[in-house]
């Protein structure tokens, strides 16, 4: 028990500077809405300027040093918020995210070029000594920083609770609209939190140097995980239990080292390093897939993503490139093994391009898992035996399973928690398996030795013959491009893009979210494997430094300057890449990771969607490049020629017992309903009657939900939202929630579209050209969408919106439809147009309708029969005319003459 204490003890010290750090992050959190992953960086920034800028290269005394350092680490936090995110108000979260990242790499390159890389040892200046409590040494340093925390913490506490600033800040956090018109400027409040969140970064830096030392990227990556993980256990919100969250984090590494060979001897093994960073790690995967949800939003934050190119394959493009590269090959010298890092670089990038640009799921690990698949290969080329073919594939393979198992928090959480999610686990993976020599395969030289490559038959082996494995590297860039090239145009592309857009809209139409969260990771991952054997193997041994997570943040920042969205992006981003062709260029890595940093802020405040669409659209302004990088009219969403079946398969849906509770409020109470083939249900009431809820208990999107609802034969109560799409039960939605990334054609093939999963593995290697399906050909002509199919949804009017999102839904000829307020936003014109759809889908298609709408007139005029709600509950079921004459329903509108209603619209 006292060896335990005293370990508990030790941990104090780490654990208060966690806490310090994450203070800042929950601070710059609430007063913007931007999750600062530079919180590090600022630290390190801070830590350097006093301890070595100015005590030692200056003599200043500690205090004026530590002083004026954070004064220096606020007016960064201060600079970036004025000179970057401000301009970055109503950007995409991606693009405020990279900001950061880009800050964090313009500061670790700045100090790693003034202070060089060599790590430093900080004496310790705090009073370090000891008395007894017991049998228990207590170190006077660690109570001191301990003080520290706790007097920040109670002081950030008291500022944001008793003083009108402090709780303007608050407010913002619940609602910056609502703190704007009570007069309190956001910008304003972000550049206060961020001016006093940068000082507590720096105040941190300097306070923790003597317990981690000083290594630029070291430093920043164990600081700002450990950092993240206490401001999660806060829940970004609260300063006591980030302080909590901090303390217990540096106790937990610190216990898991007095365990450590305990452990150890338990899993059998010779050395077992880094078991104490995972524990930031497993605090994060905790935390965020069992809270299973992602920060609190806010109001200005748009959740699309940068732009999408086309996927059309520029052969003449492709070719040029090609020759570039062939060139500089047979140039051969220091640019070819630039060109080599570049091309290897470029697919790693492309696999950031699927997972991020397609799908919507941002990973700060790709680095690290394509280091997996250098170390597999190595190990089975190099003590194996095994040819490189063989090794390669059975290597992408177990790493394409690995990151199945990186899917599977992005099932539970998203954004920027899964960046979080997978930086942790980027660290873990670095620290406890690069590290370890159990696992590279050498104790000595901490890789195993790969001697000779060859591929059928002809030699590779990149010391011997550079030239051979550069084209190698060549090949395999622009297979994997034109895969992704592929993939962006197909069938299985459509499905990640809809994902990345709008889970809800997607899963309403029969995707399931869940497995092309799955999907993008799998391939992403294969990717990575790919470009990491490439990289790896171009070494008699591999070197998995180059493997860490700030790597994998870098490529996160070149896909981003490069293009996101597009596959010319990661080519682009890669030509930035460490030792790549932009480094040789300017003779010097810490230089070029610097400008590359500069670069993507420069990027992001003048083109969010990266350099590749600048360029895009530039060639385009060229007469005769007009078309350039877009896609050709109608391809990819041609009509059918082939006749409708004419009708849809009769399904009845019924609803008994409909109960559906939020906490202690009964929103929909005991409902009861039938949509039958051919007739139109119209579901009426008051604002808050739970009309919108009842749809949502219907179609899945709330759960759980008590009764029973029956689709024709099945009991569907069990069902997912995307079974019971695919089974016939199609919703649209008030809000539109239109798939704004894509052209109307691609919003609705997605709603048709019929694949299996064979198709996510040949629409790699052939997208094919698609038509629309016969049901949705007939859609779109009876909605005269015909001439609005290349255009994206933005470009339309909202009635026009309103019609493609209702053709989306029904396009697949479902069974029973439910239409949430359709004619909302309509003119009378457009309402009568839209009357008539529904009854075609009724009357012609024999599709069963279910109508939720406030168009008095539109209700009585279409329905069959109608069922109106109040609080909840069902007050009358009948006809039209019985529902006029109902003296229920009339209370219920508050005097509303429904009864004049239905004679007028007769």
């Amino acid at each position: 028990m006292t060896e335990f204490l005293q370990f508990a003890i030790l941990g104090l010290g780490a654990g208060s500077a966690y806490a310090l750090l994450a203070q800042g992050i929950v601070l710059v959190y609430r007063g913007s809405g931007v999750v600062n992953f530079a919180q590090g960086a600022i630290a390190m920034v801070g830590a350097y300027f006093s301890l070595e800028t100015l005590q030692r290269d200056h003599d200043w005394g500690l205090v004026p040093a530590f002083l004026v350092a954070t004064v220096v680490a606020g007016l960064i936090g201060l600079a970036f918020q004025l000179l970057v995110l401000r301009w970055l108000t109503n950007a995409a979260p991606i693009v405020r995210l990279a900001a950061t990242l880009g800050l964090m790499v313009i500061l670790q390159a700045g100090v790693q070029q003034y202070y060089g890389s060599t790590p430093i040892r900080v004496r310790a200046f705090l009073p370090d000594d000891a008395y007894h409590w017991g049998g228990v040494v207590v170190q006077q340093d660690r109570m001191i920083l301990l003080g520290i925390a706790v007097v920040s913490t109670a002081a950030l506490w008291a500022w944001t609770t008793f003083t009108r600033v402090g709780l303007a800040i608050t407010a913002a956090a619940e609602h910056e609209r609502a703190a704007a018109a009570l007069g309190w400027s956001p910008q304003r409040l972000a550049t206060l939190t961020w001016t006093v969140g940068g000082a507590l970064a720096g105040a941190a830096g300097i306070l923790v140097a003597p317990l981690t030392g000083l290594t630029p990227s070291a430093f920043v990556v164990i600081v700002t995980v450990s950092a993240l993980a206490a401001a999660l256990l806060g829940g970004f919100r609260s300063f006591p239990l980030t302080l909590l969250g901090g303390l217990l984090l540096g106790v937990g590494e610190s216990l898991v080292v007095l365990y450590q060979d305990g452990l150890r001897d338990l899993l059998g093994m010779e050395t077992l390093t880094g078991v104490n960073r995972a524990v930031p790690f497993a605090v994060i995967l905790v935390v965020l897939v069992v809270r299973g949800k992602g920060l609190p939003l806010r109001s200005h934050v748009s959740e699309r993503l940068p732009k999408l190119g086309s996927g059309e394959i520029r052969w003449a493009g492709v070719i040029l490139g090609v020759l570039v590269a062939v060139g500089i090959i047979a140039a051969g010298g220091d640019w070819l093994r630039s060109l080599t890092l570049t091309l290897a670089a470029a697919v790693f990038l492309l696999s950031i391009v699927v997972l991020t640009g397609f799908a919507g799921q941002l990973s700060l690990a790709q680095y690290t898992v394509g280091g997996l698949g250098a170390l597999f290969a190595a190990r089975l080329v190099g003590q194996a035996g095994w040819p490189l073919v063989p090794a390669a594939l059975v290597s992408v393979v177990a790493v394409i399973v690995i990151g199945v198992v990186f899917a599977l928090p992005a099932l539970r959480t998203r954004g920027v928690n899964l960046a979080v999610v997978t930086l942790g686990l980027g660290f873990t993976i670095q620290e406890m398996v690069f590290n370890n020599p159990t696992f590279t395969g050498d104790k000595l030289e901490g890789s195993v030795k790969i001697n000779q490559l060859s591929l059928f038959g002809l030699e590779v082996t990149p010391t011997r013959y550079p030239e051979r494995w550069a084209l190698l590297c060549l090949v395999a860039l622009v297979l994997c491009a034109l895969m992704v090239a592929n993939l962006r145009r197909s069938r299985t592309g459509r499905r990640l893009i809809a994902v990345r857009t709008n889970e809800r809209a997607a899963a309403s139409l029969g995707i399931s979210v869940f497995a092309v969260k799955i999907y993008a990771f799998a391939f992403a991952a294969g990717l990575a494997a790919v470009a990491g054997i490439l990289l790896g193997l171009r070494n008699t041994a591999v070197t998995y430094l180059e493997f860490n997570v700030f790597a994998s943040i870098n490529a996160v920042v070149q896909t981003v300057t490069g293009g996101l969205g597009f596959v010319l992006g990661s080519v682009i981003g890669a030509l930035m890449a460490p030792g790549a062709l932009f480094s040789r260029l300017l003779s010097g890595l810490a230089l070029a990771a610097l400008l590359g940093g500069v670069i993507l802020i420069v990027t992001l405040l003048t083109n969010q969607n990266g350099i590749a669409d600048m360029i895009s659209r530039g060639l385009r302004s060229v007469p005769g490049l007009s078309t350039l990088g877009t896609r050709k009219k109608g391809r990819g969403h041609q009509l059918s020629d082939e006749s409708p079946t004419g009708s849809v398969t009769p399904t009845p849906l019924i609803v008994r017992g409909l109960t559906v509770r939020f906490g202690g409020v009964v929103a929909v109470d005991g409902v009861d309903l039938d949509v039958v083939p051919g007739q139109v249900v119209g579901l009426i009431g008051p604002n808050g009657a739970g009309k919108t809820t009842v749809i949502d208990a219907i179609t899945g999107f709330v759960s759980p939900a008590a009764g029973q609802l029956t689709l024709g034969d099945n009991n569907i109560t069990g069902w997912s939202t995307a079974r019971r799409s695919k089974g016939g039960l199609r919703r649209s939605f008030q809000s539109l929630e239109l798939f704004e990334d894509v052209i109307v054609g691609e919003n609705i093939h997605a709603g048709a579209d019929e694949s299996t999963w064979r198709t996510w593995v040949t629409d790699l290697i052939r997208p094919g050209r698609h038509p629309l399906s016969p049901s949705a050909s007939t859609v779109v002509r009876d909605f005269e969408l015909e001439n609005d199919l290349d255009k994206l949804p933005g470009e339309l009017s909202y009635g026009r919106r309103r019609l493609v999102g209702i053709a989306r839904a029904v396009a697949s000829a479902p069974s029973v439809i439910l239409l949430d307020e359709p004619a909302a936003g309509l003119d009378d014109a457009e309402s009568r147009e839209l009357a008539v759809a529904i009854r075609h889908l009724a009357v012609q298609r024999g599709a069963g309708v279910l109508l939720v709408e406030h168009d008095m007139g539109l209700v009585m005029s279409t329905c069959d029969r109608i069922v109106v709600l109040e609080a909840g509950r069902v007050i009358a079921s009948g006809t039209p005319d019985e529902i006029a004459s109902s003296q229920a329903v009339r209370d219920a509108y508050l005097g509303t003459d429904i009864e004049t209603t239905t004679e007028a619209t007769r």
